[in-house]
This record gives structure tokens, C-alpha cells and sequence, in this order.
């Protein structure tokens, strides 16, 4: 509920999606660590984790999520399209082709959640049997030059639409300029697809900053409110500073005298080096009362944060979104003249490299 209300001026209108989230992987070390047979792949739904096998069928999917997640009685797995019609994945299809993109999670029929598949590795397809113009796969390609890694997408993603696209026409004789006429179709449908997808991207990148903020906010009035709070800590400080000032007074000059209050006032100065170096110890900061303020706030905040949600999970979780994002607007606004121009740079630079260390073999 908190997050529900956090994040209510934060919304996707044009699809009426009420989140976003974003598929985790296991590392290797945590695969080994949990002695997982198979690969199983998890989201955040509301600060819990929803852990599903990567090689199952949608029909499991759905068992999982029914099973994890409170108060759901149907579950629709859909393919989110450019013309923004969804189409419902059959119970039967397998999760490897579900996950080679992004997808739409409904609930209840009413609660539509976009989830979002980050690939580890640029998309790059094997072209040794199928297709007879090249001897070597993309990837394999790619190792050979070096090229930032939104060129290999790019340049992947045309060569597939390309090859695709000559496939369909394997029938026919090919010669100049019917290879340049399907070129420039593919581009042409790259680029609309292109468009359309950078405007998908910016509205979920929007959305995702809007909740970063709230976040944030969230996390600022929980410290000014435990600022406030604390300074009875400060004046306690203060308290003890004030009492110890009146007690050696007192003691010296009213009730004892100085011979007997040099010990004591001896004792309560080497009491005060041990509270600072204890501070310090636990905390590597000096023994200030800025510091000490700091200190109790920072040790109740995140048991504050946590009362009601994972703070730091759902924050991580919106970052890495937010990054994902990002790095797609980046290869939906590339240009693949562009693209093929680093491309060519990145051959030359190699080709000079190699020229020299045959100059100097020689």
C-alpha cells in the first residue's frame, strides 16, 4: 500500500501500466552458492522477490507468480507490439521465447505491469548453414574489431532484418540494385521502428525517474524528521558537558577542594577520550556533534526504510532500469550509416596496426 501511494503521481497513462519491472539474473558465484540445478530468474513485485525457472512454459510462470504473490486469481502473459496491441502468449509456449524480449504481466485482468529483460550480451545470430554470404558468425565478427557495444547491436539487429528479408525473396535473381532497393526497405522500416521505439522508451524512462525522485524525496523526510528527533541526543551531549563543568566546581571550590577533585576530574577527562575513541572506532570520524548527529540518524534510517519496504532493492532495481533504458534509447537513436561508418574506422585502425607490426617485422 505505501508503495502503491508513494508512486501515484508517477503513471504510464498512454498504457495504463501501473509498474515497471525488470527480470534479475543469478550471478555464477550465487547459482553455485544456492546449488541451482537450472537457470531461475526473478523480479521485484512490490519489494518481494518472484522466482520462476527460465525454462519452463508460461503455464508455470503463471503457477509461480499465483503462488508468490497475494490475492491473484489470473495471471496473462503478453507481447507488447509497436502499434501498442498486446497479444496473449499460450500457456504452452516456452519461456526461451518469451524472454528473447520485453513483456507484459496482467493481473486480475486489471493490473498491467511491463517487464522489462535485460540482455547481458548484444544479440548477435549464426550465419553458417542458413545463409552462404558469410563463412563466420556475427560475434565472431565482432571479436575481431573493436566497436562499442551499441554498434554490435545495431549492426546485428540490420544484418538479421536483412537476411530475413532476402529470405522471403530466395526465389527471385538478384542483382544491384534489387540488393540496394531491399537495403533501403529494411531501413526504412528500421527507422519507423526505431522511432517508435525510442518514444516507448522515453515515456518508461520518465516514468522511472518520477519514481527515483519520490524515492529520493521519501528518504530526505525520513532524515530531516530523524534530525529532528535526534537533537535530544545533542543536548544530552550538552547536558553531560554542562553537569561535568558544575560537578568540578562545585567540588573544588564548595564541598572537597582540589586534592581530592584532581583524581576525579582526571577520571571523567579520561572518560571522555574513551566515549570519543569508541565513536571513532566504530564510525573512522571524528567526535564532533555534527558526527554524532549523523551517526544516530544513519543508524535508524535504514530500519525506517525497511518498515514498510526493501528501500535499497527498489531504488537498485530503478537504477538498473533506468540504465537499461538508457542504453536501448541509445541504439534506437543510431544511425545505421552511422554505425557503419565506425565500423569502418574501427577496420582501418586495425588494418594500420597491423601494417606497423609488419613495418617493424621487416
Amino acid at each position: 500500500m505505501l508503495l502503491k501511494s508513494l508512486f501515484r503521481f508517477c503513471s504510464l497513462k498512454r498504457y495504463n501500466f501501473q509498474d515497471i519491472l525488470m527480470l534479475q539474473r543469478f550471478s555464477q558465484e550465487e547459482t553455485k552458492n544456492l546449488n541451482l540445478k537450472q537457470e531461475v530468474l526473478y523480479f521485484y513485485f512490490h519489494s518481494k522477490k518472484v522466482f520462476f525457472k527460465a525454462e519452463g512454459t508460461v503455464l508455470e510462470l503463471q503457477q509461480a507468480i499465483k503462488k508468490q504473490i497475494d490475492d491473484v486469481k489470473s495471471v496473462g502473459l503478453y507481447q507488447q507490439t509497436t502499434n501498442d496491441e498486446q497479444i496473449e502468449y499460450a500457456s504452452s509456449t516456452p519461456m526461451q521465447l518469451v524472454l528473447a524480449e520485453d513483456m507484459v504481466l496482467r493481473l486480475n485482468q486489471t493490473e498491467n505491469y511491463i517487464i522489462l529483460n535485460k540482455v547481458d550480451n548484444p544479440p548477435v545470430i549464426d550465419l553458417i548453414d542458413n545463409y552462404p554470404i558469410t563463412q563466420h558468425a556475427l560475434h565472431e565478427y565482432f571479436q575481431e574489431i573493436d566497436v562499442p557495444q551499441r554498434t554490435k547491436v545495431v549492426l546485428s539487429n540490420f544484418i538479421q532484418k536483412l537476411l530475413s528479408e532476402i529470405e522471403k525473396h530466395k526465389e527471385l535473381t538478384y542483382d544491384k540494385d534489387l540488393i540496394m532497393l531491399i537495403i533501403k526497405k529494411v531501413i526504412m522500416k528500421l527507422g519507423i521502428y526505431s522511432q517508435a521505439q525510442k518514444q516507448i522508451i522515453d515515456e518508461q524512462i520518465s516514468f522511472l525517474e518520477c519514481k527515483q525522485n519520490r524515492l529520493t524525496h521519501l528518504k530526505d523526510s525520513i532524515i530531516k524528521e530523524l534530525e529532528m528527533k535526534e537533537q535530544t541526543t545533542l543536548y544530552q551531549i550538552y547536558f553531560y558537558i554542562l553537569m561535568q563543568i558544575a560537578f568540578t566546581q562545585y567540588g573544588t571550590y564548595v564541598v572537597w577542594g582540589w586534592d581530592v577533585m584532581e583524581p576525579v576530574t582526571f577520571m571523567l577527562g579520561v572518560t571522555d577520550m574513551i566515549i570519543a575513541y569508541q565513536f571513532w572506532m566504530k564510525t573512522t570520524k571524528a567526535y564532533t556533534f555534527g558526527n554524532v548527529l549523523q551517526h544516530a540518524v544513519n543508524k535508524h534510517l535504514n530500519r525506517r526504510l525497511a518498515e514498510q519496504f526493501n528501500y535499497a532493492d527498489e531504488l537498485n532495481d530503478v537504477n538498473r532500469m533506468i540504465e537499461y533504458l538508457k542504453f536501448k534509447q541509445m541504439v534506437y537513436s543510431s544511425d545505421i550509416y552511422e554505425v557503419i561508418s565506425v565500423i569502418e574506422g574501427a577496420i582501418e585502425e586495425k588494418q594500420a596496426k597491423l601494417q606497423a607490426q609488419e613495418e617493424e617485422e621487416q
